[in-house]
Order: structure tokens, then sequence, then C-alpha cells
């Protein structure tokens, strides 16, 4: 029973606590943009065990100077030391959510030619892709939105 109650107390907390007074208001309800904010692609990494050395080799002798050589921004990039995830990547979405109807972003193919140049070749480039993934044991994407 007391579960129950404090379910609800968390559900009504929820909800009136995110909500706007004035939006339940009928005559006055109008759209309503966001403004100043930022959208950002938020990815979180679990690697195998032990391997979390060569991923940041990888990442600094490879990824980063394509990034660099391409002139394309990198993520933030974090080392977990708590929770399940080993690392938080968090790059900016220039063109906030309209960067999610791209399928092959400018800036990704500038920054993958760069890397195929980089490693001697797309074979090379992919060989580095292929064991970076090898690494990797289990990831999640989120998509968030900053208040400037």
């Amino acid at each position: 029973m007391r579960a129950i109650f404090i379910i609800i107390c968390v559900v009504i907390f929820a909800f009136s606590a995110g909500g706007d007074l004035s939006y339940a208001q009928e005559e006055n309800m109008q759209s309503k943009r966001y403004e100043n904010v930022e959208w950002k692609t938020i990815v979180h990494i679990k690697y195998y065990n032990g391997k979390q050395t060569r991923v940041l080799e990888i990442i600094r002798d490879h990824f980063k100077k394509a990034g660099k050589k391409a002139g394309t921004p990198g993520p933030e990039q974090y080392i977990l030391r708590s929770g399940e995830w080993d690392m938080m990547l968090i790059w900016n979405m220039k063109g906030g959510i309209e960067d999610m109807t791209w399928e092959r972003s400018p800036d990704g193919v500038a920054w993958r030619k760069a890397l195929n140049k980089q490693e001697g070749g797309a074979d090379k480039a992919q060989a580095i892709l292929d064991e970076y993934r090898s690494l990797v044991a289990n990831s999640s994407a989120d998509i968030a939105m900053q208040k400037k």
C-alpha cells in the first residue's frame, strides 16, 4: 500500500512540476517553440574488460587526428568512474534537431574522408573502425536538449 502511495505521489509531482499552468487555460493556448536551446547527442559506451587502453589509443591516434584534419568538431569525452558505462561522448548538434535528418552528414563524410586518407585507404580506415567496434561491449544513445 505504501509503495502505491509513493508511486501516485511521484506521478502527481512529475505532472505538476513539469506543467505550465498557462497551458491549461484554453483561451490562452498558443504554439510556442523553445528559445535558446542546443541539441546534443549523448552516447554511453561499455567496453570489454581490459580494452580501455586500446580504445583511448584509437581515439587519440586515429579518430581525433582525423577530426582535426577534417576540421570537424569532435565530442566532449568523459571517462566514467562509476555506474555501468565506461565512457560518455557528447556531440553538439550544430544544426539542431534537424541534424537527425541526415543519412550521412557533411561532417561525417569529411571526417571519414580524412580518416581514409590518414590511414592510407578506405580498407585500412575500415580496419581501424572494425577494431574499435570489436572493443565495444554495449552502447546507448540519447538526444538531449540543453537550455542556455
